[in-house]
């Protein structure tokens, strides 16, 4: 197996090598045309994003209805924890059902309905993203519940903890880090499904951005917001990833 730091830095070799060849062969050798602009254009355009396009506001907007609603589910979750695995629980028999839904109708749909029935909702993004990252958090806290190792328990009640220690500090601890793993995927299709619905609805946030400069025929602001939504979204990750070295240092990435 290649050790790992040496895979990421090959990754990011020829992430650096697709930037440089962008750079050589459209700046210097294809000539300007409107399907993908000059690496020079695009970098102009950040002006007339910030200008004309409210980056700053729009970037905002999503970015707290990305990470408030997620950072809520997840502490939302982590309290009512002990709920969802109790014996014969119609809650997790509902959320499984849900589950069921998921494998076979795309989130946008229900976030299509929303726009429907809430279009001049400014907090319906929060919500969406909430129920969305709680739903998905729940689900996977349910399934690997089931994978706890024995010993753990085992132990644990050797020792003389009570239920509520053993759902606290052994069964929450067993699945945490696997809950921030998710995270990392979650929070990637949180972006993706909220700069649709955004796109869709006509509301501020980076989705309009997108919306516009493709009204616009705008293809350099297009492509400096599409530079700039993998930035944070990259940036969204590695936070996740020093949060779950900090708080689950027992596990392994």
């Amino acid at each position: 197996m290649r050790n790992k730091s040496t895979s990421q830095t090959k990754i990011f070799l020829f992430v650096l090598l697709y930037f440089f060849l962008w750079i050589i062969l459209f700046e210097f050798i294809i000539p300007a045309n409107n399907t993908v602009p000059k690496p020079s254009i695009v970098f102009l355009s950040f002006s007339a994003l910030w200008n004309d396009y409210n980056l700053l506001t729009n970037s905002l907007v999503t970015i707290t209805s990305v990470y408030i609603p997620l950072i809520a589910a997840y502490f939302l979750l982590e309290l009512f924890a002990s709920l969802l695995i109790k014996p014969s629980n119609f809650l997790e028999d509902f959320l499984m059902s849900l589950n069921w839904f998921s494998n076979y109708i795309p989130a946008i749909i229900f976030g299509i309905f929303l726009i429907y029935w809430f279009p001049y909702s400014n907090l319906i993004e929060f919500i969406f993203s909430f129920v969305f990252g709680f739903l998905s958090l729940a689900i996977l806290y349910l399934v690997e519940v089931k994978h706890v190792e024995s010993e753990y328990l085992d132990s644990a009640i050797s020792l003389g903890a009570n239920e509520g220690i053993i759902l606290r500090k052994v069964i929450w601890k067993a699945v945490q880090p696997k809950l921030f793993r998710h995270l990392i995927k979650l929070h990637f299709n949180i972006w993706s499904v909220l700069i649709i619905f955004e796109f869709i609805k006509g509301s501020n946030g980076i989705g309009e951005i997108f919306r516009l400069s493709l009204s616009y025929h705008d293809v350099s602001a297009l492509f400096a917001v599409f530079l700039i939504t993998g930035v944070l979204i990259y940036l969204g990750v590695h936070i996740i990833k020093y949060l779950q070295n900090k708080f689950c240092h027992w596990s392994f990435n």
